[in-house]
């Protein structure tokens, strides 16, 4: 008995089965041929080797991708699609003509094992990132963020049938799209209801960015994409690993990227598809003194990403993935490879300018704070400066006045020790020094003396005055003592160690005596770090800006 209900088990079972589906080999060998030794090729689960030549056992399960990884390449995902049927297909299928003929020979037709990819498979890695040289400046990447004004217009979802030239498929839609979105709407709703008949059968199931769950879980964890983009970075070497203290507008430039627009392309090829990420991106380029030098737009596609089964789509590694293609697209401009290039020379191209020598200059302190003056910036910001003549020139830094955008300085107001505010206007400034003259209609009764002798000690006592984080605390007065003079990238500091915070730029280092030795520039901040700030010696400051007292 037990033996016939077996029996019956087994017929059964054989009866409800694909023998296409039992028989034919779930996996493939295939050969990977490479550019590189150095090349790793993998899936999402196994690491299948390295080198020119490698030997994979794929799993027959319709499109999938591999992961190419080469050093100083940008990682490129290629999608695997079968292109023949096996041919054992043809013999062992006629088993299956109970199952054909009962209405489901398409689930057999399309079944992913009985479809073979290419035996042997060339991939290679496109995107190079050539090394840093040792006349182009580092970057650093400050930010990525996801900049959507409008949710409903800026994240949209299309499925495009696969094809060979499927990029210009994708933005021929998405042009479509934008000329005449009413249009496009009830054709979306049309593909939709078609696509919806298929659900059940079709292989990528993961949630999208249109659905306000998944956008809002994404933007609100992963608000700053760098992983991908830091890696090639580094890898390139323009991330300086050295030097971390004196990153300076010489040496350093900025990168940050807003994510203006994000679609999302389910690309569909019978009952399977795979998908891409489209995001318009923004990159602005800063300066070392925070000015946005330059702008431009890319709209850039990731590699193809492909869901296996209901796993979700990991749309942080598909952002990662078109912004290491879109900061490859701007590395090749020509406007960016010149920002790249390290300044070497520093020198102002303005005629000398002649200033009338003070006669009432500081000998003490409390001259000191007759000469020193708060710089108010209208956008909120602020910083410190000090008299060089009696008739209203004043030094400062640069970084004190300088603007959002390159080329259009800060407007600001000039704040005297006795309250009273006066309009300024900048006189000449050297960006590459950090360094500015300023003027305003005002005689002042104490003024420091600038000198182009060098005169200052190691360890010797110096003060500076200021306002330190906060207008309302000018007049605030620091001590310290110089440590020694450093140069760093062709530009000579006094390392100084006295109390000096944000506001304290562009205020005077100086002795007792009045002696005029600095000008603060910046400090080191960050955990187990006090009492450690630079100053731009005032001996050189005349060269720096082409500037002397007349005779």
């Amino acid at each position: 008995m037990q033996q016939s209900l077996r029996i019956a088990g087994l017929a059964i079972l054989l009866a409800l089965s694909s023998c296409t589906a039992v028989f034919i080999p779930h996996k493939q060998d295939v050969t990977f041929y490479t550019d590189s030794d150095s090349t790793l090729i993998s899936n999402t689960t196994v690491d299948f080797g390295k080198g020119k030549v490698i030997e994979a056992e794929l799993n027959r399960s319709g499109f999938q991708e591999v992961v190419v990884r080469t050093p100083g390449y940008k990682d490129e995902r290629v999608l695997l699609i079968p292109d023949r049927r096996d041919p054992l297909f043809y013999f062992i299928g006629i088993l299956d003509l109970p199952l054909i003929c009962s209405g489901y020979g398409s689930l057999l037709l399309d079944g992913n094992n009985t479809l073979l990819y290419p035996n042997e498979i060339l991939v290679s890695n496109k995107v190079f990132f050539d090394k840093r040289t040792e006349n182009q400046r580092y970057v650093n990447i400050e930010a990525v963020t996801v900049d959507i004004k409008d949710y409903k217009e800026d994240i949209q979802i299309y499925y495009v049938p696969n094809t060979p030239d499927i990029e210009q498929k994708l933005l021929e839609e998405r042009d479509l799209r934008i000329k005449d979105r009413e249009e496009a709407k009830l054709k979306e709703e049309e593909r939709l209801a078609n696509m919806s008949k298929k659900k059940r059968q079709i292989t990528t199931t993961a949630s999208t960015l249109n659905q306000d769950k998944e956008r809002n879980r994404l933007f609100a964890e992963n608000t700053i994409f760098t992983d991908d983009l830091s890696k090639i970075l580094y890898e390139s070497g323009y991330i300086d690993t050295v030097n971390r203290v004196f990153q300076d507008n010489n040496n350093t430039i900025y990168l940050q990227a807003k994510i203006r627009k994000i679609d999302e392309y389910v690309i569909t090829a019978g009952y399977q598809s795979y998908r891409k990420l489209g995001l318009d991106i923004t990159w602005l380029t800063y300066n070392h003194f925070e000015e946005v030098v330059d702008s431009v737009s890319f709209y850039s596609f990731s590699d193809p990403f492909v869901s296996e089964g209901y796993k979700e789509v990991n749309y942080v590694d598909m952002i990662n993935d078109v912004l290491t293609q879109s900061y490859f697209e701007l590395k090749q401009t020509a406007t960016f490879q010149e920002r790249l290039k390290v300044q070497t020379d520093f020198a102002i191209q303005e005629a000398p300018l002649a200033l009338i020598k003070p006669k009432n200059v500081v000998k003490e302190l409390t001259d000191a704070a007759q000469a020193s003056v708060i710089i108010k910036r209208t956008d909120g910001g602020h910083g410190s400066g000090f008299a060089i003549t009696q008739d209203g020139y004043i030094l400062t830094n640069y970084h004190v006045v300088s603007g959002k955008v390159e080329g259009k300085p800060s407007t600001f107001k000039v704040v005297l020790a006795n309250g009273i505010q006066l309009d300024g206007k900048i006189v000449r400034y050297n960006k590459a020094r950090d360094l500015a003259v300023l003027k305003v209609e005002y005689n002042f009764e104490k003024a420091f003396l600038l000198s182009d002798v060098k005169s200052f000690k190691s360890m010797s006592e110096v003060y500076t005055i200021g306002a330190p984080k906060s207008v309302e605390l000018g007049q605030s007065v620091s001590l310290g003592l110089i440590s020694n003079e450093r140069v760093v990238n062709n530009n000579n500091l006094l390392q100084v160690n006295i109390n000096i915070n944000g506001g304290n730029s562009g205020g005077p280092l100086f002795e007792k005596n009045g002696t005029l030795q600095g000008v603060i520039q910046s400090k080191l901040v960050g955990r187990d770090t006090e009492g450690v700030g630079f100053a731009i010696p005032s001996y050189l400051v005349p060269s720096y800006l082409n500037i002397n007292y007349s005779k």
